[in-house]
């Protein structure tokens, strides 16, 4: 499912277009983790996004090709609350390189975001990122779902 910004490219300057453009694709992106990541994003600049919000024909597909287990209003992307992580700077094919998730990614997530690559995460995926208040902060109306 394309995102609009296929033709524009991930760049390692820590400022990154592309990312910019993912976290615009649906308005409302929640603000603080956007700021964390842009932050980390300067400091490490081979740090990109892949997803952030998503909406019903993305999740649907997602689920249908096994690459979400969650149905849409289940996952926190519905609501502008998580992304999507990975290492652009090394070779293509270790973008998902678990040692950068390990000494790069994990000691700058602080404790406010869950990160999925974590033992104890509730399923293991090593590039999710989302708010740990995402679900109360659905149940007082400060994050609502994107389409």
């Amino acid at each position: 499912m394309g995102t609009g910004t296929e033709e524009v490219k991930h760049e390692d300057n820590g400022l990154c277009e592309k990312c910019h453009l993912i976290f615009d694709r649906f308005p409302g992106f929640n603000l603080e983790l956007r700021n964390w990541f842009e932050a980390f994003q300067e400091a490490h600049p081979e740090a990109h996004i892949s997803c952030a919000g998503r909406g019903r024909a993305e999740q649907d597909l997602r689920k249908k090709e096994g690459r979400s287990r969650a149905s849409y209003g289940k996952s926190a992307h519905n609501y502008n609350a998580a992304i999507d992580v990975f290492e652009h700077g090394g070779n293509l094919a270790d973008i998902y390189e678990d040692s950068w998730f390990r000494k790069v990614l994990m000691p700058a997530v602080p404790n406010w975001i869950a990160w999925y690559g974590t033992p104890n995460a509730p399923y293991y995926e090593l590039p999710h990122l989302e708010m740990r208040s995402w679900k109360e902060m659905l149940a007082n109306g400060t994050i609502h779902l994107v389409e």
